[in-house]
């Protein structure tokens, strides 16, 4: 998530920040709250009639389908990219400072991990902290090896492996065993309902459901792969010096983005869900198309980004960068107004199960202005996001000064 310590390496000075890290971090929040809310929404627990009765089905359908091109995977695989690359750079300036870099990173993510459960277990069961920090646990282990190996080792687990996965799926019966059509309408009942408790069960018994949903390790290796991948960007250089690295951006730009947008068509399109009875080559192949596309697509992303920062223009790009410095906060912020939004036990308007996908466009696009908005003028008087600050003090076990020195008093 966030890094709330300097993420700067030590040559460039421990209290500078890098900027660009920060803005796509910024602008991956874009894409992380646009797709949580299809599923604070209800969108992702209403069945097909439920959806079709909603007044708007017809451009619902639209909205959801260029979500899937554009969005879904893309900006949880870019914050995950990101991930990683402040993992290498937490431990650069830390070690700069005279400090054992992997002890404290551990205590780091037993905190984040702290965080993701309180986040999962008593309000969304979709939480992604503590899988991060699970994940984490093995990064340290990949600091030493070669760029190449670091590289394949990335590639395997975001790709490889969750393709393997759902070739073994096609063959095997754990994915008939879990009844998705009554999971999902107890959890829409569950979180429309005004009572705390029944939306607590609700929310653990669909948490059971992800756990032991078999996809589910397909998603959590894609998750690793994309921390190592980060790892590697960061090891590599390429997005430290973005001058130096302008042709790879560009190629990746082009390459990635032709590849990820025809991946994800056909993936929204529905063409690579593998029939009942496929067989495990066409699971297989239908899992790295799709896999790759994912991946493609985040990195094409991150390097439009990296491009326009250069630019002229790119001024309008580090607007961004404040948000990214508080994405903890502000992912768990979203949490707070998604559920203020949709769910029954929160004193909202309460529109669960009751708004197509074309109204979540508004409330998406603005409520993203406004957490801009926000964290821009949060930060000139504070150092860090309430989150952050929070985080901070807990990984160095000492109250950290918060308000910045004009407002110090």
């Amino acid at each position: 998530m966030s890094g709330d310590i300097p993420l700067q390496p030590a040559s460039k000075g421990a209290g500078e920040r890098l900027d660009y890290i920060d803005s796509l971090r910024g602008f991956a929040l874009f894409g992380v709250f646009g797709a949580n809310l299809f599923i604070f929404s209800g969108l992702e627990y209403m069945s097909d009639a439920q959806k079709a009765a909603l007044p708007t089905a017809a451009i619902d359908r639209t909205v959801r389908f260029l979500e899937l091109i554009f969005i879904e995977t893309k900006f949880m695989g870019l914050f995950a990219l990101l991930f990683g690359v402040s993992f290498w750079l937490f431990l650069s300036s830390v070690r700069a400072r005279g400090v054992q870099g992997t002890a404290l990173f551990y205590r780091r993510i037993f905190w984040l991990f702290v965080f993701g459960s309180i986040h999962g277990w008593l309000l969304w069961a979709w939480d992604i902290l503590q899988f991060y920090a699970l994940w984490a646990i093995l990064l340290p282990l990949f600091l030493r090896v070669s760029l190449r190996t670091l590289v394949a080792w990335a590639i395997g687990c975001a790709i490889i492996v969750p393709a393997l996965i759902s070739g073994i799926q096609s063959v095997t019966f754990w994915g008939h065993l879990l009844d998705t059509a009554t999971t999902h309408a107890v959890a829409l009942q569950g979180f429309s309902s005004p009572d705390y408790g029944q939306m607590l069960r609700a929310n653990w018994l669909y948490n059971w459901y992800l756990t032991l949903s078999f996809g589910q390790i397909g998603y959590q290796v894609a998750v690793f792969g994309r921390l190592l991948f980060g790892l590697f960007l960061a090891r590599a250089g390429l997005m430290m010096d973005l001058p130096r690295y302008r042709r790879v951006f560009i190629w990746t730009l082009i390459c990635g983005g032709i590849c990820g947008l025809v991946a994800n068509y056909f993936q929204a399109l529905g063409m690579l869900d593998p029939p009942r009875g496929s067989g495990f080559a066409w699971a297989f192949t239908a899992g790295l198309i799709e896999e790759s596309g994912y991946l493609s697509l985040s990195l094409a992303y991150a390097s439009a980004l990296a491009l326009l920062f250069q630019a002229p223009w790119g001024r309008w790009v580090r607007v961004l960068r404040s948000l990214g410095r508080m994405a903890l906060t502000f992912y768990l912020g979203q949490t707070i107004l998604g559920l203020w939004l949709f769910y029954g036990f929160m004193p909202g308007p309460h529109l669960m199960g009751k708004i197509g996908a074309v109204w979540l466009v508004p409330i998406w696009f603005g409520g993203y202005a406004l957490q801009v908005a926000l964290a821009d003028w949060w930060l000139r008087h504070f150092r860090f996001g309430p989150a952050e600050w929070l985080w901070r003090c807990l990984t160095y076990w000492k109250l950290q000064s918060f308000r910045t020195p004009a407002y110090a008093g």
